[in-house]
């Protein structure tokens, strides 16, 4: 009973969480770091201070562990507890670190029972197999790296792993605050279970410091995604989608056939006036989304040196990029995205075939028999591949604090959380979507074009956006196309803050 009531209140505080990742967009609102201590009572290593896990019996069946040379010290740290520092929503405390460590029957209708299962059958599964209890921690009500620095000033805090946003994660490594993963025994990036975009982006002079993959499902939800009508699609044939679905496999769908579709399906009233009785194409909510769908990010790391770099610096894509804004703009087919507030309601009503919205939104309407989706559209087919973006915010990653009481253990168990979160969660995560996607080919986008084209822009993880800020929003404005001097104003700020990136990374040391 304590067990059930504790999970019943995390995810109670989880749910204004969704409702507000699905019902707005303004997701790149920050704070800035804070010294507040932990916001409540620091951890030791004694027994965890949740109930341990259910023993019943497995609802799905274990799953074979990818390095089981490795099974013969399962037994090592037998009795042991692994704290984990996790993040809660500014504001609310709904925990936003792995939040499927917390669900229970009561989310069904945001997650499902498939997920609830899968969650309490992986926590029963590690502790019944390697002895070891899981003690989730809501940790902080900022950020990670305030939490971090106070309970490294309060000297007696264990946390064997950490889960910060990726918003923090470049303040967490000049804090000193966490060990390098790069070249250890039991961590091995190979591992399908371990983001590779993730991996690639968060590399830095020779060090990574956190993955992120298959043990969180909050990132998924949260990327954006095209849904389209399929009613509306080719007058609702099942031809005109199945065109569609292809030109996604064959690496032709750009955002020159988003426009021909939208162009076709605009209808005016009668009245010769753009107004909420035509039909329209699409409606895209924001535009600054073109900059991250179409490939470009504003930090990175120079594959030849291993330094960070700027990478907002590509004038002709951008130009590009700003050319496809405004004519978007001012397009006849493009639903006035503020004009009558009835978006969701008018794009299953048939009133316009494309809109862009978060992957949980499947959970709160956009889905259906005539609802599809694809992943957002390249540029041109030189982009040679499709971004999907996600949230700094939402984007959950993994570290390992020098705060543990034990790093073998620590890197152990990452590797552990990581498997199992993809071995259970993450394929209970799609049995659920197939629930809302019946249809093959949507699934299909799903698994093979959008969640494996998940991507990171390293320039979005510091809390002040010396990069980004302003430049999205500004960089044009009506028709004129303002990024060459507003790149010139924010240029010394980015360079500044590179530097003391490439500082902080160039010069880790373990202790």
């Amino acid at each position: 009973m304590k067990k059930l009531m504790t999970i019943l209140l995390a995810v109670l505080m989880l749910i204004p969480l969704i409702v507000s990742c699905g019902g707005n967009d303004a997701t790149t609102t920050t704070e800035a770091p804070t010294t507040e201590a932990p916001t409540m009572e620091a951890p030791t290593t004694e027994a965890p201070t949740t109930v341990a896990p259910t023993t019943e019996t497995p609802t799905t069946e274990a799953p074979i562990q990818t390095w089981s040379s490795k099974n013969d010290i399962r037994d090592t740290w037998s009795g042991k507890t692994l704290n984990v520092a996790c993040s809660v929503w500014y504001g609310t405390g709904a925990p936003w670190a792995m939040p499927e460590a917390f669900i229970t029957e009561q989310n069904d209708a945001y997650f499902g029972k498939k997920i609830q299962n899968a969650v309490l059958d992986r926590n029963e599964f590690i502790e019944s197999t390697y002895g070891v209890k899981v003690n989730w921690l809501n940790a902080t009500k900022a950020s990670m790296h305030s939490a971090l620095e106070a309970a490294t000033l309060a000297k007696n805090v264990n946390y064997d792993l950490a889960a910060p946003r990726m918003m923090n994660v470049q303040s967490i490594v000049a804090g000193g605050y966490v060990y390098d993963l790069a070249d250890r025994e039991y961590i091995d990036f190979e591992n399908s279970y371990y983001n590779e975009n993730a991996v690639k982006t968060f590399t830095a002079h020779g060090h990574t410091f956190f993955v992120t993959g298959g043990f969180s499902t909050i990132d998924k939800e949260t990327i954006v995604v095209l849904y389209f009508n399929k009613n509306v699609l080719g007058d609702g044939s099942e031809k005109a989608s199945e065109e569609l679905y292809q030109l996604v496999r064959d690496g032709k769908w750009t955002y020159d056939k988003l426009v021909e579709y939208a162009e076709a399906a605009y209808k005016d009233d009668g009245d010769g006036e753009r107004d909420e009785d035509d039909v329209y194409g699409a409606s895209i909510s924001r535009y600054n989304r073109f900059f991250n769908n179409f490939g470009i990010t504003q930090a990175g790391v120079n594959k030849a040196t291993g330094k960070w770099e700027i990478t907002l610096n590509d004038e002709d894509k951008i130009d590009d990029i700003i050319d496809v804004i405004i004519d978007t703009k001012n397009a006849d087919w493009l639903l006035p995205i503020f004009g009558w507030g009835h978006v969701d309601e008018d794009f299953i009503n048939g009133k316009y075939i494309f809109t862009d919205r978060e992957l949980l939104e499947s959970y709160v309407g956009l889905r259906g028999d005539n609802v599809g989706l694809v992943p957002f559209p390249m540029l041109n087919e030189e982009q040679g591949r499709y971004y999907v973006s996600t949230s700094e915010q939402q984007t959950i990653f993994m570290c390992i604090p020098k705060l543990t009481q034990d790093r073998e253990m620590s890197e152990y168990f990452m590797d552990v959380l990581c498997w199992t979160g993809e071995e259970y969660t993450l394929k209970a995560y799609i049995e659920t979507k197939k629930e809302h996607f019946k249809a093959n080919a949507d699934m299909e986008m799903i698994t093979d074009y959008i969640i494996p084209n998940i991507s990171y822009d390293a320039g979005k993880t510091m809390s002040w956006y010396p990069l980004i800020d302003g430049m999205e929003y500004h960089s044009y404005d009506g028709n004129e196309n303002k990024f060459d001097e507003i790149y010139a104003e924010k240029e010394p700020d980015a360079l500044k803050t590179i530097a003391e990136w490439n500082a902080a990374w160039g010069g880790y040391t373990e202790e």
